[in-house]
């Protein structure tokens, strides 16, 4: 690898041998290659935090029986599970705000808004009349939700595949005005010497290598993104479900 890029006919060489418009090019495929790989490291760091802080927070709400046990007693899992679950726990809290009844909870009750309107620890015993809680109005909040952190992770993404589509056509237009410059230099001379026709060819096609290098990558990267992302939803609507459902066991009687 040494030997290509900095040996006497290497990359390097090539490039150092380019014309203007060559190295122009070159330069704007380096600035997008460190581009697109701060992309790939900053959303690698943001797709384990997720991971992470789903685990913990998927963990610790099943270990409750009532689904709003976490939101009411103020326990926050930074994350985009928890962002997604306080939506839902909100829109069901608004409701049983804006009901006539109340639930009793350990060490009394638990205001939700100036209304007057309680919500308290769900207990087995305890039943919520039916039609307190729509929970067509719950999954609409959780899918706003879900749909907000999505944005939030594929933010960026679209810099990955412009550089998929991209980077190999710019260093295409690179290698072309190249070998359009060294066939000019040659009419203009008159020699089709191969030792005078070679280093500028070369170094018209590094900007085709260079443009390579930069979509290669970007391609891994942005198809290992997708996939994540798609897990990462299925898991978000996989929740969303679970949520409506514990809330349809536990606040509505049928």
């Amino acid at each position: 690898m040494n030997v290509v890029l900095a040996g006497d006919a290497g990359l390097l060489w090539a490039v150092k041998h380019a014309d203007m418009q060559g190295q122009i090019i070159v330069g704007l495929l380096c600035l997008g290659s460190a581009l697109t790989w701060s992309v790939l490291l900053t959303k690698w760091q943001q797709m384990r935090k997720l991971r992470k802080s789903s685990r913990a927070f998927i963990e610790r709400f099943r270990q409750e029986r009532d689904p709003l046990h976490l939101f009411i007693n103020n326990v926050e899992i930074p994350g985009a599970f928890y962002n997604i679950y306080r939506m839902g726990a909100e829109e069901v809290a608004s409701q049983f705000g804006n009901g006539h009844g109340t639930r009793k909870a350990t060490g009394g009750y638990k205001p939700l808004n100036a209304g007057g309107g309680m919500l308290a620890l769900a207990e087995p015993e305890v039943a919520v009349e039916s039609g307190v809680v729509s929970l067509s109005t719950v999954r609409m909040a959780l899918g706003r939700a879900i749909d907000a952190e999505i944005m939030k992770i594929e933010s960026q993404v679209s810099i990955l595949s412009t550089a998929v589509q991209g980077g190999p056509f710019l260093g295409l237009l690179g290698s072309a005005w190249g070998v359009m410059s060294v066939f000019g230099s040659m009419g203009i001379e008159g020699t089709v010497r191969l030792g005078a026709v070679a280093p500028g060819i070369s170094a018209a096609l590094s900007a085709t290598v260079v443009g390579l290098l930069v979509a290669v990558p970007s391609l891994f990267g942005y198809n290992w993104l997708a996939a994540r992302i798609r897990h990462q939803t299925m898991e978000m609507e996989n929740f969303a479900d679970e949520f409506i459902a514990a809330v349809e066991h536990n606040y509505v009687t049928r």
